[in-house]
Parts: structure tokens; C-alpha cells; sequence
């Protein structure tokens, strides 16, 4: 499409090379075969000019899919290193836009503090509640791909920065042996561990926003993170990665003129004109939710006064989720298209 670019997510649902471990299993050679087909298929099917994916092992097996879907000369593969021992997010760029720069973000950025002192009780009476609070995780869980991308068509432009995510998941964190030796703590594992992943998830979340704000604050720099964040739009964690920027929602508000540093989010875009109830990305347990999101600043936002590019749609392919079949994927696939 002309004057046109689109964003997609991919979760890769553990994509490793025949034999080689993930998480206790390993493909066959026909299993591999089967899930290198199907996600070949799919990146045909959703044909979008910046794809970022999740849960892949090995850059070979992305390699293989683009290979397999005869697509291979039309991108560009980016990932955080050659090698990596666990799950990690990749991006695909098709030509002509090409990578200006590429960042991966491991460590938080030094100004995550996450630390609420001892209140002296003595000196504020009036204060009743112990508030106190220290968090020391420095790092991302998953290493966050920034890449800095642009296309000669758009020279006048500033260059786009991509962030692939994929942040913490729900599942429960094991505890260290220390905690499992005691009975008294065991059994409330789950709770310990589902404490842990969410207080990790919402600290990946908070650095994030830092870089964000970082980088857009006072800036007119168009921005889009997207990938797997493990938790719906309307949770803590996404509403602090999107600093909760302001939806117009009739002709006559000012509301949604600028945003200089909040991110909005296309999911809520396309229910804004759906019919449907909603989308969704994953179930677990029987429940529906949308995990996977692509969000955009202002420069991307149909009424900003500072866009660049308009919101025209967003797609969802999801009929695989639940189907519990190894070689698809447990998440949906979304893609937003924006025009000039």
C-alpha cells in the first residue's frame, strides 16, 4: 500500500531447532517441519513491513520460516546477539525500510528507583500506615530490541523508534530451594510465585516507560513498541508503558491534540469502531484476554496536532489460539496499519 506502514507481533510459541531443548521437550524433525509451515504461512497471511517477534530460541529457526514462506530477500532480521541461551524477541524489516540503529536494552536504565523509605512516625504522627518498600531488580527478563528505522521515501522524517517487547509472564515464579525446604512457605507457592512474575512484570513495565519518556519528552520522535506484554491494556503494567495518554472521543474535545511522551494503543483504536465485544490474543484457563499489543505516541494518533501518520486499522488472527496444537502458537497475531 502506498503511504503506508504496518506494524505486526508475533509470539513464536518456543521456536527452537529440531533436538535441541526448550523447557524440558524438544521438537522432532517433523514437528519442527510442521511449525516451521505453519509460521511461514502466517507471515505471508499477515504481510507486514515491521513484524516483532517472541519465544524464539534460535535466530536459524527464523531464519528457516522466512526461507520456507520465500520471503527471505524481501526483509531484514534483527537480533539482540548471534547466540542466547533462553527465549528471546527478534524483528523482521522489509525493504525499502532499513535500520538506522539498533539497542538492546538488559539493564534498567539508571533511574529506576523503586524505593519508599520507613516513614519516622515520631516526626509525622498523622501518618498511620507502613508504606515502606525497596524492589532491587535491575534487569529486563526478556532483553528489549530497540531499532531505529527509516526509508528514503521519508526523508523530512525522523527516524522511527521500535521497541519489541515481551515482558514477564503470568505464569508463577519457582521459588529458590531455600523457600521450597520449608513446608510452611511450599504451600503457598503459587501465591509467592504469581507475586514475584507480577511485581517483575510491573518493574520491566516502569523501566520501560523511563526509556520512553527518555526518548520522547520534549521530542517530536515517532515511536511504536509492540510485542508480548503479558497482561491486558487496561492493567497497571500497561497503563504505566503508556503514561495513560488521553483518547479523543468526540468531534468538539481538544482531548488527544499532543501527548509528548504517552503511548496509545491500537487495540482500543479498533474497538472504537467494532461492533465486536472485543479482540483477544490468549486464553488460559477459559479465559480470553489480549495480550499482545502494539502501541504508538502522537505521532501516530489520527488527532494529534503532531502526527506524522494516521491510524487506519488493526487485524487480528487469533483462530489458532487454544487449539493446543504444538506447531501453531498459544497467542494471536496482531497487525496495525497506519497511512499518511
Amino acid at each position: 500500500m502506498a503511504n503506508s506502514i504496518s506494524f505486526a507481533t508475533f509470539n513464536l510459541y518456543n521456536l527452537q531447532l529440531p533436538g535441541k531443548p526448550w523447557r524440558g521437550n524438544a521438537y522432532t524433525e517433523d514437528e519442527y517441519k510442521a511449525k516451521i509451515k505453519w509460521t511461514a504461512q502466517m507471515l505471508k497471511t499477515i504481510n507486514s513491513d515491521i513484524i516483532a517477534f517472541q519465544e524464539l530460541w534460535s535466530k536459524e529457526c527464523l531464519i528457516d520460516a522466512f526461507n520456507e514462506a520465500k520471503i527471505a530477500n524481501d526483509y531484514t532480521l534483527y537480533f539482540i546477539r548471534d547466540n542466547w541461551y533462553d527465549i528471546a524477541v527478534a524483528v523482521a524489516v522489509r525493504k525499502p525500510w532499513e535500520v538506522a540503529n539498533k539497542i538492546v536494552h538488559k539493564k534498567f536504565p539508571e533511574s529506576f528507583r523503586l524505593i519508599k523509605r520507613e516513614v519516622d512516625h515520631a516526626a509525622s504522627p498523622i501518618i498511620d500506615e507502613d508504606d515502606d518498600i525497596e524492589v532491587v531488580i535491575n534487569k529486563f527478563s526478556r532483553s528489549i530490541l530497540q531499532l531505529s528505522i527509516k526509508n528514503s521515501k521519508y526523508d523530512s522524517d525522523p527516524n522511527i523508534e521500535v521497541f519489541a517487547t515481551h515482558l514477564k509472564s503470568k505464569l508463577p515464579t519457582q521459588l529458590d530451594k531455600e523457600e521450597n525446604n520449608s513446608a510452611n512457605i511450599r504451600k503457598h507457592s503459587q501465591a509467592l510465585g504469581d507475586a514475584l512474575s507480577t511485581i517483575r512484570r510491573v518493574s520491566e513495565a516502569t523501566a520501560l516507560r523511563i526509556i520512553l519518556t527518555n526518548l520522547l519528552k520534549d521530542t517530536e520522535i515517532p515511536a511504536i513498541a509492540l510485542g508480548d506484554f503479558n497482561d491486558s491494556i487496561t492493567s497497571n503494567a500497561l497503563s504505566i508503558v503508556t503514561s495513560q495518554a488521553a483518547y479523543r472521543l468526540y468531534e468538539s474535545s481538544r482531548t488527544g491534540s499532543s501527548s509528548d511522551k504517552g503511548l496509545y494503543s491500537s487495540a482500543i483504536m479498533q474497538n472504537f469502531r467494532s461492533i465486536k465485544d472485543y479482540v483477544y490474543t490468549h486464553e488460559h484457563h477459559g479465559i480470553k484476554d489480549t495480550l499482545d499489543h502494539i502501541l504508538f505516541n502522537e505521532q501516530f494518533y489520527s488527532y494529534s496536532r503532531n502526527r506524522l501518520w494516521s491510524f487506519k486499522e488493526m487485524r487480528v488472527w487469533n483462530d489458532n489460539v487454544g487449539d493446543g496444537l504444538i506447531h501453531t502458537s498459544d497467542h494471536g497475531i496482531i497487525k496495525s496499519t497506519f497511512v499518511r
